[in-house]
Parts: C-alpha cells; sequence; structure tokens
C-alpha cells in the first residue's frame, strides 16, 4: 500500500482518491511521524509520498512549480532518496508533461521567514520544509521507501508571517492583505500539486 502523507488538508484538496493508496494527516515538523505509525500497526505500506506545500530557495522557482528531493538536509545529516524511486516518479511525471525540479531539500524545525530561506539558498538547496526529514528517518527504521515530492507555495521572496503552530484563522485576522495573497498561493499551488498526484500514484501504484 501507499502512503501519501500531508499536513493539510488544502494540500490534498485536489488529489483524488485510489484504491490502495491512504492519505495521512501529519503533524507539523518532528512529530510528523506519529500518524504513519499509527497506519502501519493496521496496513502494509511500502511507499511514503511526504507532499504538501514548500517554500521555494531559488529565484528560477515560482508558487505552483513541482519538487523531488535527491538529498534531504536535516539536524546536520544529508540523507539520499533512492535513486530508483526517483526515476519512476520522474518518469510518470515526465509522461504526463509535468515538470519537476530535483534538488537537495532544507528539511527545518521551525518556519524559516525570508532571511533564512536566502540564508538556505546559499548552500544551493531547491526548498525547504518541515517533514520530510523526520519521516525519512523514520522511514529507513522501517525499511519503507520514502519520496520527498512537492510544490511551491512561497517564493524565495514571500515571507511567512507565522509560526507552524498558529492558528489559520488568526493568522488571516492579524495579516489579511497576506492571507488573501496566500489565498492564492494555495489555490495554484494545490491545483499543481493535485494534477501531479493524481498522475503519480497510479505509476507507483503500479510500480510497487
Amino acid at each position: 500500500m501507499i502512503a501519501v502523507a500531508a499536513c493539510y488538508g488544502v494540500e490534498m484538496r485536489w488529489v483524488r482518491r485510489l484504491d490502495g493508496v491512504r492519505f495521512v494527516r501529519t503533524a507539523v515538523g518532528a512529530r510528523a511521524p506519529e500518524a504513519l505509525d499509527a497506519l502501519t500497526r493496521e496496513a502494509d505500506v511500502s511507499i511514503v509520498v511526504s507532499t504538501g506545500f514548500c517554500g521555494g530557495l531559488q529565484e528560477r522557482l515560482s508558487t505552483g512549480d513541482l519538487v523531488f528531493a535527491d538529498v534531504i538536509r536535516h539536524d546536520g545529516e544529508e540523507i539520499h532518496v533512492p535513486p530508483e524511486l526517483l526515476r519512476i516518479a520522474g518518469d510518470a511525471l515526465d509522461r504526463s508533461g509535468h515538470r519537476a525540479q530535483v534538488g537537495t531539500w532544507e528539511s527545518v524545525s521551525a518556519v524559516a521567514d525570508g532571511a533564512g530561506k536566502r540564508r538556505l539558498a546559499e548552500g544551493g538547496s531547491i526548498c525547504v520544509e518541515m517533514e520530510s526529514g523526520p519521516l525519512v528517518r523514520w522511514a529507513k527504521e522501517r525499511s519503507v521507501e520514502l519520496l520527498p515530492f512537492r510544490v511551491v507555495f512561497d517564493p524565495v521572496g514571500g515571507d511567512l508571517p507565522f509560526a507552524a503552530d498558529d492558528s489559520l484563522l488568526g493568522c488571516a485576522l492579524r495579516h489579511p492583505v497576506w492571507s488573501l495573497r496566500a489565498a492564492r498561493w494555495a489555490v495554484v499551488a494545490g491545483r499543481a500539486l493535485g494534477r501531479a498526484l493524481n498522475d503519480l500514484l497510479p505509476a507507483l501504484k503500479e510500480g510497487s
């Protein structure tokens, strides 16, 4: 079985449900593997797709651009993604006409602001997020394949004026102008991710 792990409902809003694929809502950051622990107690999971929104770290990446990780930097460690899984996923997207960039991701423990993203970009990484580091370690310990695949939400120049544990309503009330921009980003990014996953997941299911 394939598990698709994401933090927020809006990230999965445009993804079709598919037999043999379970969608799991995870906590943000270090607690992300807890939901998968519960799932693996009741089902045999062979592949986990760590997905959702991320922050772009390079000027060439805009809202709605798709990204794969071949390396994840987390807590001073560089963790490599299985190249065969990346090849299968990349070929599936190519056949469907999607374009995705591959590179190093930064998996961090707190929301990165604009200055933080620019510092991370200096190391050549293409995006930043908070869950794939803990999840790839979890998968490695359990001999489960993990595919990190996300869509850019905020470009490198876009600040996120909230912490990971903020409520969306509270953030909207404090930052109404930013919230309107974020709503547009969410629609663009969510639709792009949904279209790509709707083509990618059947291919992963067939190859697993």
